[in-house]
């Protein structure tokens, strides 16, 4: 299990919450975001797990976490910090550049440095076929099994609009400043999950995200309607 521990680095966290917000500025200039009330949970560590339809996830993760005023410390591809411009925007914003299963290895770490860690259980940009039937694609048990062993909440986050605004097969977001692409994000707080295995906490995460991504793509067809 994963005890109290003090905050993280104060500059740290000041340099990941500068970056967020000029994320932000950016942003909201490109598109609409509605990500709704912050999850009702206290400060320290915890487990956020979110969907993964394109890059731009990243990109709304900081739109989110700087209004819910959280730097957080998310999982990244490794392959993902050599690309340009996104790269080094990534190391700005504290992300932690992962390959295989060093991941969970290197998300208890930051979890025991009194970080939360923002995790993508798909592992992956996931393929529109492999979503489509429910919102969210094969999970992978990693998830559950941080979950189950630091014994830390976890809050499901589910984000829509964002594959339309950078497509999986696009190298760069779409620029589209005059008719801004509407992205939502909602939240579900599972907190502590009690399961035998990481199977199960597993499953349990998934129907959460499920749930999340079915609201969010809800308030992504009213704004586009609207």
């Amino acid at each position: 299990m994963v005890s109290t521990t003090p905050l993280p680095d104060p500059d740290e966290q000041a340099m990941i919450m500068s970056t967020m917000r000029t994320v932000s500025r950016v942003m909201g200039v490109l598109t609409r975001a509605n990500i709704g009330p912050p999850p009702e949970i206290g400060p320290g560590p915890a487990i956020y797990a979110a969907n993964h339809r394109s890059l731009a996830d990243l990109l709304l993760a900081s739109v989110t976490f700087h209004s819910w005023e959280r730097p957080i410390r998310p999982l990244v591809a490794a392959a993902y910090f050599q690309m340009p411009v996104i790269g080094p925007l990534l190391h700005r914003l504290g992300c932690i550049p992962v390959d295989g299963v060093e991941a969970l290895d290197l998300a208890t770490v930051e979890l025991e440095a009194g970080w939360p860690v923002a995790i993508m259980p798909e592992g992956r940009v996931v393929p529109v076929e492999e979503w489509r039937e429910d919102g969210v694609g094969r999970t992978h048990q990693g998830v559950g099994w941080l979950a189950v062993s630091t014994g830390l909440p976890l809050i499901a986050n589910g984000a829509s609009g964002t594959e339309a605004f950078w497509p999986r097969s696009s190298k760069t977001p779409r620029i589209r400043p005059w008719n801004r692409y509407p992205l939502a994000l909602r939240s579900e707080v599972l907190g502590v999950i009690h399961a035998a295995e990481p199977r199960e906490a597993t499953e349990l995460v998934r129907a959460a995200l499920v749930r999340c991504v079915e609201r969010a793509d809800s308030v992504v067809e009213e704004m586009r309607s609207g």
